[in-house]
């Protein structure tokens, strides 16, 4: 046992040889290059770590699993829904399992069984239910039962390649309420777990190393691949996506603008449950800073509402109109729409215009001006609201 290579050290060293290897990775040329883009390269790479290495040690266990919030203001990575919170637990096909928990404010959540190792890219899409496909609302409590025979009340077929359940919490009014819990218990667990072995230790941190490994490269490829296939500032036609939501229908355009220029977005959202618009960053394929900015909007969020077409404005600066979508005055961003169980094809029309025609007969619609003190209050009540909803 002396010469097991988590006993000698060796299995450490080949860990942190693996972390260094990527580190130098992102330093090549297929990879941006700017102080900016290395400086977040860097963040992005110790958030993954800690991210890959935490749902290793606390929810790798599909005998005794723990939900894991895989996507908030610190695990930011694979162009995550601002508007949901993410989280999975793993689990085994053969096993049976209780989620419960209670509502709270959220509004809808998602509950998708997902067979596959890796999770960016390599998990399919088994099944999925949503709360309100089983009648569930906000306040409500709740128990689905995964897995063994069918049984009465809300029931869960688990395939036998099943590997992790993932569910996404959605919150579309911004407001410091509370927000959903969810627990997971396997109904027929045989008691607690062996004695820690060297061998444990040795999966627990190959798999996070090949975790980290994989997104890194992933989602730099996956934009890369986005970018070529349309022109900037022009969105690709709205469509599903095989691993994502799968009632969620998409939309992408990579945005770079001039700083005296913006983005005028128009689209209509009335025959959708839901939608919303948000910004990333290159690369690494993170939310734009969702709590101190406008980097995201939703049907809840605008002006004049969900009743019909909503003019959004994108801009590197305060134009001091409503429906203001924030850069960062970064040189590019991806601009991301999603809706929810449309009727039928989106509406989305897009051009570029000056700062200094907002608002102006250059528009689709008319645009509320913004005054600076407004501007403020909106921007705390967002903070306010992550505050709550990421509050443990």
């Amino acid at each position: 046992m002396a010469d097991h290579p988590v006993v000698s050290g060796e299995a450490w060293r080949r860990f942190c040889d693996r972390l260094a290897a990527v580190g130098d990775r992102i330093l090549e040329d297929d990879f941006p290059s700017s102080p900016l883009d290395r400086a977040e390269g860097v963040r992005h790479l110790a958030s993954q770590v800690a991210c890959w290495l935490t749902y290793a040690l606390g929810s790798g266990d599909p005998e005794r699993p723990f939900f894991f919030r895989s996507s908030d203001p610190v695990f930011l990575w694979g162009g995550p829904n601002v508007d949901q919170v993410a989280r999975r637990a793993r689990v085994s096909g053969d096993g049976v399992y209780r989620v419960s928990g209670e509502m709270g404010s959220c509004e809808e959540f998602v509950l998708q069984v997902k067979s596959g190792n890796v999770q960016s890219g390599g998990a399919d899409v088994d099944c999925e239910v949503s709360a309100s496909d089983l009648g569930i609302g906000p306040g409500d409590a709740f128990q689905i039962v995964l897995g063994g025979d069918r049984r009465d009340g809300h029931w869960v077929e688990l395939g036998p390649g099943a590997t992790f359940v993932h569910i996404r919490d959605y919150y579309f009014d911004w407001r410091p309420l509370q927000p959903a819990t969810f627990v997971i218990e396997r109904l027929d667990a045989k008691g607690p777990p062996p004695p820690l072995s060297p061998d444990h230790v040795a999966e627990l941190l190959d798999d996070a190393a090949a975790q980290v490994e994989h997104s890194i490269v992933f989602w730099n490829d996956y934009q890369r691949r986005m970018r070529a296939a349309h022109p900037l500032n022009t969105f690709s036609p709205p469509a599903g996506a095989a691993r994502g939501v799968q009632d969620i229908v998409y939309s992408h355009a990579f945005v770079a603008l001039a700083p005296e220029d913006a983005m005028v977005v128009e689209l209509d959202g009335r025959d959708a449950a839901w939608w919303g618009v948000q910004l990333y960053n290159r690369s690494w394929y993170e939310p734009l800073d969702f709590a101190h900015r406008a980097a995201s909007r939703n049907q809840r969020q605008v002006s004049p509402g969900a009743d019909g077409p909503v003019t959004v404005v994108l801009a590197g600066r305060d134009p001091g109109v409503a429906n203001w979508l924030d850069t960062e005055g970064r040189d590019e961003v991806l601009a991301t729409v999603r809706w929810w169980r449309p009727s039928g094809q989106p509406l989305l029309r897009s051009s570029v215009v000056p700062i200094a025609a907002l608002p102006g007969a250059a528009l689709p619609g008319a645009l509320d001006r913004v005054a600076p003190g407004e501007r403020v209050a909106e921007l705390a009540a967002r903070a306010t609201h992550v505050g709550w909803r990421y509050r443990t």
